[in-house]
């Protein structure tokens, strides 16, 4: 693949282009649902193909490709768009310096999921879907969906950027619903390795645990309390902060939304309660979003987004660092070979405070504990509005009863001066996918975070 990407370059710097980058990928992606046990959805796929991306006359111009004998002619493709798109522009587009990398970075797996037999994978997701119709029988509905990868990716760029990694996925995604006379319930759970194979699936995200972690919040949900509406004291938890951190907060900190966001203008300021620390990490051993170089190839790093109260860092790709004068982050991500890469992030989380667990729930006579979300959603003017599937309510400082149908929302630039106490417990990263136009496998989390009333707004019963 090497000796092809490197002549496809030659080719871009033949025609005299600004920079040439060239992204080619060979593997295999396979999807399963099983719906109720019955296999609805069974895909698998060869995949193989190249990303042009051409700098000329300060423009881009990109071409995605699997034509590996046409590569030539592809380059010369991207080059003539670049040169027409910069006709248009009135700036033209820098890139920051990076030092250019020559790397082979390798994952050692012991069950690669290519190799794992469809009927293992068939036999793990019904082994799910009956842990979950045992739990409890009002569980009247299980779908659970499977994905695989595992292949090659390879980085060249016109500066001598040379990489290969490996591509490696497994994924896991239940959806159940619970119902009792006219009542229903439904809850989620998700589960992903980008650093194992299928072992991830015997060792951590076993049928046992993945079966579990649905039905017992679907079972929550169906017996919890009306929730009350308005604004109370809270304490969000690791998988509620973490949705807080990367929806409401982190797509603020891309350094290409932050000029039509709430944090525009705003580095070096004064944005959250004091000890606040925000953080996106793309270094985290074995993280979800974790990888030694981004889609760009350069070397992923530790931003501090917000530090100690400050709005200090933004997460960059090279175009945006050379556009605010910041550094380049390694924050270039892209879905594949079809998407040119975009800043995205990776494992952002907020980091443990000092406040001792017991402490975290002092002189708290009502409010709520929010453990688990269902979805979320958020603006860049900072607005997010999150669906919950496990809270409790918090009565006289100790944990009481479940609480069902419950949202929260607010501005999270105001819920950030709210913060009262951070918990300087460990806590496990939330693992899913973000959308920007193309997907991302993320992490997010955070210890627990107690926010003080009128930082949170409740959506209940009233």
């Amino acid at each position: 693949m090497f000796d092809i990407l490197d002549k496809a370059v030659e080719v871009g710097r033949d025609l005299g282009a600004t920079y040439v980058e060239l992204r080619g990928e060979t593997g295999f992606v396979e999807y399963i649902q099983m719906d109720d046990l019955r296999v609805n959805a069974l895909t698998q796929r060869i995949e193989r193909g190249v990303a042009i991306r051409v700098l000329m006359d300060g423009a881009w111009g990109f071409v995605s490709t699997g034509n590996m004998d046409a590569l030539d002619q592809a380059v010369r493709d991207a080059f003539m768009m670049a040169r027409a798109a910069a006709k248009t522009r009135s700036d033209q587009i820098r890139l920051a310096e990076t030092k250019p990398h020559e790397d082979t970075i390798d994952i050692k797996v012991k069950r690669d999921p290519r190799q794992v037999p469809i009927e293992e994978k068939i036999k793990y997701m019904q082994d799910i879907t009956k842990v979950v119709q045992g739990f409890d029988r009002r569980m009247v509905a299980v779908t659970v969906k499977v994905r695989t990868a595992s292949g090659t990716k390879y980085v060249v760029t016109s500066e001598g950027t040379r990489i290969q990694s490996r591509d490696l996925l497994v994924w896991v995604y239940p959806w159940v619903t619970a119902k009792e006379g006219a009542r229903l319930s439904a809850a989620r759970y998700e589960d992903a390795s980008t650093h194992e194979g299928w072992e991830y699936m015997e060792r951590v995200a076993t049928p046992e645990a993945i079966g579990l972690a649905a039905a017992k919040r679907a079972k929550l949900q169906l017996e919890g309390v009306q929730a009350k509406a308005g604004s109370f004291p809270c304490i969000l938890g690791p998988r509620v902060i973490g949705v807080l951190a990367h929806e409401a907060l982190g797509h603020l900190s891309e350094a290409d939304l932050t000029t039509n966001s709430a944090f525009n203008g705003k580095l070096n300021q004064v944005v959250a309660s004091e000890g606040v620390y925000m953080t996106d990490d793309g270094t985290i051993p074995g993280g979800l979003g974790t990888a030694k170089y981004d889609d760009e190839g350069t070397s992923s790093t530790r931003v501090a987004i917000i530090k100690d109260s400050v709005l200090t860092e933004l997460m960059t790709n090279r175009e945006y660092a050379a556009k605010t004068g910041l550094r380049p982050t390694g924050n270039a991500r892209a879905e594949s070979y079809l998407y040119p890469p975009i800043i995205r992030m990776r494992n952002t989380f907020f980091e443990r405070g000092d406040a001792e667990p017991d402490e975290m729930f002092e002189g708290i006579d009502f409010g709520y504990y929010c453990a688990d979300f269902r979805g979320g959603q958020a603006q860049t003017n900072a607005s997010f509005q999150v669906g919950l599937q496990e809270v409790y309510e918090i009565v006289n400082g100790k944990l009481g009863r479940p609480v069902t149908d419950l949202s929260i929302s607010g501005i999270a630039t105001d819920s950030l001066m709210k913060i009262e106490m951070i918990s300087k417990k460990e806590f496990p990263f939330e693992l899913g996918r973000c959308g920007k136009g193309q997907e991302a496998f993320v992490a997010s989390g955070g210890p627990d975070i107690r926010f003080a009333g009128g930082g949170i707004t409740f959506g209940g019963k009233t």
